[in-house]
């Protein structure tokens, strides 16, 4: 695609790091002032609702102006005592008004449609602290980091570090969020990078060398077939990402775990726990795999050139197991990997879009005429011998050039 028809955007990547510190008293502590805060300004937008209607930035300058002693040294309307200082207070005010305009979406959904339950306004507040710039200061190559908490008597700067620090070069930290746990403290920290190229996909396909990849999906060893096609529908590459075994043997062991502990243990609560335990166990090896063989695709994607990535539109998978035949089975990986290779392929350029399933692995790419077949190896009505995950995965990319064909 030529240059003078690209068009720049952004991403913003989440990565979340432990965080190391000595201080997790004061760390406490000081989310405990955050969170009193959020509960001040939450409540006194319930008798302000007309700020509502107000951007995020103008209903929090509004509110300074309500709580805050200005130039003159007079105080407002609803002054209150604040010990904090002021990007903390912002971050308090900015979740505040997150919280009510939340409340109101849901109320007004619960009124259009009763389906929908009435919400509850919130009575306690436990958000995790979100460090706007101000309270944190020199991030090192390292990891190294200050961070401003409140000792008791005063806010003092103390020394921090994220583990495995290793972000990509010329991007961009945003405001941080510090979540703290029984025994340990995550980071989750906002990343925004620039990116060269997000033009859009109908812009993209008339491009005469765009080149589309079309992705199957299995519940299979073969987890995934990518095919690379041109413009013209030729195959350009192939491959095959395998280990759905693998996978499937680790988590089956893992529920069968969890069955057994459920038939042993007849206490209620500690049924309710380990269920939680299990659960969060699952979603590591399903993260983990997940991350993994989407990487596999978006390199394979860079490497051939793609401009577009596509994959079939399907139901949600279910949470954990799916029944059939009485049978339970590990649920697909297609869902999260899918979900992964949206934002790590937008990343570097290459865009992602669905298309509808029906008829695309039951017609044969070469002539469409109907398969016999739904083993691997198998054949359609005219003879032509197929792959039935390739064909699959070649109809889904045939589809985009089908679409845009008319419109280049």
């Amino acid at each position: 695609m030529a240059d003078n028809t690209k068009k720049t955007g952004y991403s913003v990547t989440t990565y979340k790091i432990r965080f190391y510190t000595n201080q997790t008293e004061y760390l406490k502590l000081t989310q405990e002032i955050y969170n009193e805060i959020i509960e001040a300004y939450y409540n006194l937008l319930f008798r302000y609702t007309e700020l509502l209607a107000l951007s995020t930035q103008k209903c929090l300058r509004e509110l300074e102006k309500l709580t805050i002693i200005g130039i003159t040294g007079e105080k407002p309307a609803e002054y209150f005592e604040q010990n904090a200082p002021t990007e903390l207070r912002r971050a308090a005010i900015n979740q505040a008004i997150g919280l009510v305009k939340s409340y109101f979406e849901l109320l007004k959904m619960s009124e259009e449609n009763e389906k929908f339950q009435s919400p509850n306004k919130a009575t306690s507040f436990h958000c995790s602290l979100i460090l706007y710039k101000g309270m944190y200061k020199n991030v090192e190559s390292n990891g190294s980091v200050r961070i401003k908490l409140f000792d008791g008597k005063k806010w003092r700067w103390f020394d921090a570090k994220f583990k495995n620090w290793n972000f990509p070069e010329e991007a961009q930290i945003l405001s941080p969020t510090l979540v703290i746990h029984k025994d340990y403290v995550m980071a989750h920290i906002p990343v925004r990078r620039k990116i060269e190229d997000v033009t859009p996909i109908k812009e993209r396909m008339k491009h005469e060398e765009v080149r589309v990849c079309g992705i199957a999906f299995s519940n299979t060893d073969k987890v995934a077939t990518c095919v690379v096609i041109n413009k013209t529908g030729e195959v350009v590459k192939t491959l095959f990402i395998s280990g759905g075994n693998e996978y499937k043997s680790l988590i089956t062991k893992l529920f069968n775990k969890q069955k057994k502990n459920i038939l042993e243990n007849k206490k209620l609560q500690e049924i309710k726990q380990n269920h939680k335990t299990y659960r969060e166990k699952a979603n590591r090896i399903i993260n983990h795999y997940a991350h993994v063989m989407s990487r596999q695709i978006v390199d394979f994607c860079i490497e051939n050139k793609v401009e577009v990535i596509v994959t079939a539109l399907a139901t949600k998978d279910k949470a954990y197991y799916y029944t059939k035949s009485s049978k339970s089975r590990p649920i697909y990986l297609r869902e999260k990997i899918t979900e992964f290779i949206i934002y790590k392929a937008y990343r570097e350029g290459i865009l992602s879009t669905t298309v509808l399933r029906k008829d695309k692995a039951s017609k044969c790419y070469k002539c469409s005429g109907a398969i016999k077949s739904r083993k691997l190896k198998t054949y359609c009505e005219n003879g032509h011998q197929l792959d039935y995950y390739f064909n699959y995965a070649i109809n889904v990319a045939l589809e985009i050039l089908k679409k845009y064909e008319n419109k280049a």
